[in-house]
């Protein structure tokens, strides 16, 4: 068997260790050990993607990015720049998106995750609601098992995700830009089966911002800063800002077109 077949049919066993579903369309992932940022060699690499390595523990995540219709029956009609019940959640804040997974969490009969104090917002890591996804979770999610820039391998086509699709990575095939979100379901989801990862709205992380320490286990980002972590690119990016460890920051209170979320929980 050559090492490329070794290869693929271990990603092939990782990917069914991660799928098992919980209630809610939340994605099981087996936690374990990755290579978070980015190598020296490569292309469009930012100074703030050191390779380091991160072991995460257990956790699920959302399949689909918050949908417009999931958000308008908990929290209420909400202004969108693009309308339908199946597209992803834009135009909210960091701020919105905790409150949301607040009152999913209640909704629920669960523990709500945040502590809310006005603009000071506390994590309850014990707590079994519904919380934002790490930088880390995010990261090692998209990855499901790969070091390339994207899931996808060594580049991405406008096929594959929805972002500014006349301006592709590096070499790549360009295409279709459609200037709009698409549906959450769109394309076909990573390894772990997560859905537009890459690409359609980037999403809120817990994570304050600020530069990676060496190794850790179940990072949460700096214990300081202003700014909130944002991954994945959207709509309107260029294909290097869909890469896996292409990071992103926003005021929390920031509301664009092209910035939704999704929910994540602890395994108990």
């Amino acid at each position: 068997m050559t090492m490329r077949k070794i290869f693929t049919a271990a990603l092939l066993l990782l990917a069914l260790a991660a799928q098992a579903y919980a209630a809610g369309g939340l994605v099981l992932v087996k936690g374990g050990a990755f290579r978070m940022g980015s190598p020296s060699s490569e292309a469009w690499r930012e100074k703030d993607e050191g390779a380091h390595e991160v072991t995460v523990s257990d956790f699920y995540i959302g399949r689909y990015e918050v949908t417009q219709r999931e958000y308008r029956e908990l929290m209420g009609e909400k202004a969108f720049s693009f309308r339908g019940d199946n597209l992803p959640v834009e135009n909210v804040s960091w701020y919105d998106a905790v409150n949301y997974c607040n009152a999913l969490s209640r909704k629920e009969g669960l523990t709500p995750t945040y502590a809310v104090n006005g603009r000071s917002v506390s994590w309850n890591r014990q707590a079994d609601g519904y919380r934002l996804p790490t930088e880390a979770e995010w990261e090692y999610a998209c990855r499901a098992g790969t070091d390339t820039p994207f899931w996808t391998g060594a580049n991405i086509t406008p096929e594959e995700a929805d972002y500014y699709g006349t301006y592709p990575y590096v070499d790549g095939q360009g295409g279709e830009y459609r200037g709009e979100t698409v549906p959450v379901d769109s394309f076909a989801p990573n390894r772990f089966g997560l859905y537009n990862v890459h690409g359609n709205v980037g999403e809120w992380c817990w994570d304050i911002y600020g530069a990676y320490d060496g190794e850790r286990k179940d990072p949460s980002g700096a214990e300081r800063g202003r700014w909130r972590v944002t991954r994945g690119g959207g709509w309107n990016d260029f294909g290097k800002h869909l890469r896996s460890a292409y990071r992103s920051a926003m005021p929390p209170d920031t509301r664009v077109y092209n910035i939704g979320f999704r929910v994540a929980r602890n395994v108990k």
